[in-house]
C-alpha cells in the first residue's frame, strides 16, 4: 500500500503488476534543482527478477505480484524485448518531466545492459552480496556499450546485517571505483558513519579519510577510456544462479514460465576459469545457497581478474576491438554480432571461444573433439563442446593473468592490484 496520507498514489497497479510512481509534479519539482542527478529506483532488477519479494514477505506469500506484465508463452526472447519497451517506457516516464537520468541499483550484477538498451544508467552495488570487480566487469560492458556513465553504490549491508562489511573493505571499495574510472561512487547506509551523536565511527573517520586524499585529484579517465582485453558477449537474461523454491524462483526475468538451460550458466563458468576457480561455477553472487557459500562463509570483496567486460548479444566493433580474448555464451547472438566477432579474429587477431551453436560453418567443419582451435586470418577459435569441456583454461592461461592479481587497462594506462590475503583489500603494483 503506497497512498500518502492526501490520498495521491505511489504506485502503479493499473495492470495488476506493482511499481513506483513518482506524480509528475514531484519529479518536475525535483528538476529545478541544480544539484538533481536523476531518479534511482532501489533494487529495481532485484524486484523485477524475483517478482517483488518484499510483497511476497510481507503478504506470507500470499501476492507474488511482478514489476511488469509477464508473457504467457515460453519465450525468453519476446520477454527481453517485451521488458526493453517497458523499461523504456517507465524511464521516459520521469525524462519527459526534466529527470536528468535514471539509474537502477542492482543487488545482482544483472539487467545492467537490458536497463542500459532501454536508456536507464547503470549502477551496480559492490559490498552487499557481490564481489565488487565481477560486478564492475559486467556493469562496464554496459556502460561502455550504450554510452552511460557507470556508477557504484558501495553498500554496508550485508544480508540483514548492517555494517556487514569492516571499515576497511569499505575504503578499499571506493579506492578500486576511484582506480576503475567509475563516473560516480556513494556509500550507501550512512546510519554507519557516527554513534548516533556527531562522533564519527570507525566507518566514518575512513570515509573522511577517502574524500581528503582524493577530493583534489584529477584521476585523468573515466569508463569511456576503458579498453578491456577479455570479453564475455551473451544476452542478458537476468539470471544470476537464483534457485529458492519459495521467494527465488529458478526463472529468466522474473517469468516463471520461462526457466533457465545449460546456456544461462556458461556466463558462470567463463567467470570461473577468468578469476582462477575463485567464483561459483553456478552463480555469480552470495544471495545464493550452495556448497561453494558453506566453503566461503565470510564475504570477500576482491578475485583475480583480469581487464575483462561483459557485453550484451548487440556488442559492435567499438567495444570488441581492444579484446584479445572473446567468450560467446548465453541464450542468443544474433548474426550481425557474430560477424563483428569474425572481423576481430580475422583483423585484429582475437581468440574467440565458443560451443558449436555460435561458430562459423566453415569452423565448425575443421573442428573435431571435445575442444580444438581453428586458425581463421590473425586470429583463431577454441570450438569446444560445452563450458564444462575439461583443460579450457590450459587453451586460454596466457590470457587470464596472475592468480591473486586485479588488472584494468585504459587507452593511456594500465592498473595491476594485487590482492591481500583478506581479499577485501588490496595494493597498487607501481
Amino acid at each position: 500500500n503506497c497512498t500518502a496520507d492526501d490520498g495521491a498514489e505511489w504506485a502503479d497497479k493499473s495492470d495488476g503488476c506493482h511499481r513506483v510512481k513518482l506524480p509528475d509534479e514531484f519529479v518536475k519539482a525535483l528538476s529545478e534543482s541544480k544539484n538533481f542527478r536523476g531518479i534511482m529506483y532501489d533494487e529495481f532488477e532485484h524486484m523485477i527478477t524475483n517478482r517483488n519479494p518484499t510483497i511476497q514477505i510481507a503478504t506470507k506469500l500470499k501476492k507474488i505480484i511482478p514489476v511488469f506484465p509477464l508473457l504467457k508463452e515460453k519465450n525468453a526472447l519476446k520477454q527481453g524485448e517485451l521488458l526493453k519497451e517497458q523499461l523504456t517506457e517507465y524511464a521516459d516516464s520521469f525524462k519527459k518531466n526534466g529527470a536528468p537520468a535514471m539509474l537502477g541499483e542492482h543487488v545482482y550484477p544483472v539487467f545492467f545492459h537490458k536497463f542500459a538498451e532501454s536508456g536507464i544508467t547503470p549502477n551496480y552495488k559492490s559490498l552487499k552480496e557481490n564481489i565488487s570487480n565481477v560486478a564492475f566487469a559486467v556493469a562496464a560492458g554496459a556502460a561502455m556499450q550504450y554510452d552511460l556513465p557507470l556508477y557504484n553504490c558501495i553498500d554496508n549491508w550485508f544480508m540483514m546485517t548492517n555494517p556487514g562489511h569492516s571499515a576497511e573493505e569499505m575504503y578499499y571499495n571506493l579506492l578500486f571505483a576511484y582506480l576503475a574510472g567509475v563516473d560516480c561512487a556513494y556509500v550507501e547506509s550512512v546510519m554507519v558513519m557516527t554513534d548516533g551523536d556527531d562522533r564519527l565511527t570507525e566507518h566514518g573517520e575512513r570515509f573522511r579519510r577517502f574524500c581528503e586524499e582524493y577530493k583534489d585529484k584529477n584521476r585523468g579517465y573515466s569508463i569511456k577510456d576503458y579498453r578491456p582485453e577479455i570479453g564475455i558477449i551473451r544476452y542478458d537474461d537476468g539470471f544470476w544462479g537464483q534457485w529458492y523454491p519459495v521467494l527465488f524462483k529458478k526463472c529468466l526475468f522474473g517469468n516463471p514460465k520461462i526457466k533457465p538451460d545449460f546456456r544461462s550458466y556458461e556466463l558462470f563458468r567463463v567467470f570461473n576459469i577468468l578469476t582462477h576457480g575463485e567464483t561459483c561455477k553456478n552463480g555469480i553472487s552470495w544471495g545464493r545457497f550452495s556448497p561453494w557459500l558453506i566453503k566461503n562463509h565470510r564475504h570477500f570483496s576482491f578475485v583475480s581478474l583480469n581487464s575483462t567486460a561483459v557485453f550484451d548479444h548487440n556488442a559492435d566493433r567499438k567495444v570488441l576491438d581492444s579484446l584479445k580474448l572473446c567468450f560467446l555464451c548465453g541464450i542468443h547472438i544474433p548474426d550481425n554480432t557474430l560477424r563483428e566477432v569474425r572481423d576481430c579474429v580475422r583483423e585484429n587477431g582475437m581468440t574467440a571461444v565458443t560451443t558449436k551453436r555460435f561458430a562459423p560453418a566453415d569452423i565448425i567443419l575443421q573442428a573435431s573433439g571435445k575442444i580444438s582451435e581453428v586458425k581463421d586470418g590473425k586470429g583463431k577459435w577454441i570450438v569446444i563442446k560445452s563450458y564444462r569441456t575439461g583443460k579450457l583454461k590450459d587453451y586460454v592461461k596466457n590470457f587470464i593473468g596472475r592468480k591473486g592479481e586485479m588488472r584494468l587497462t585504459f587507452a593511456d594506462r594500465e592498473i595491476t592490484m594485487k590482492i591481500n590475503k583478506d581479499r577485501d583489500s588490496f595494493s597498487v603494483c607501481e
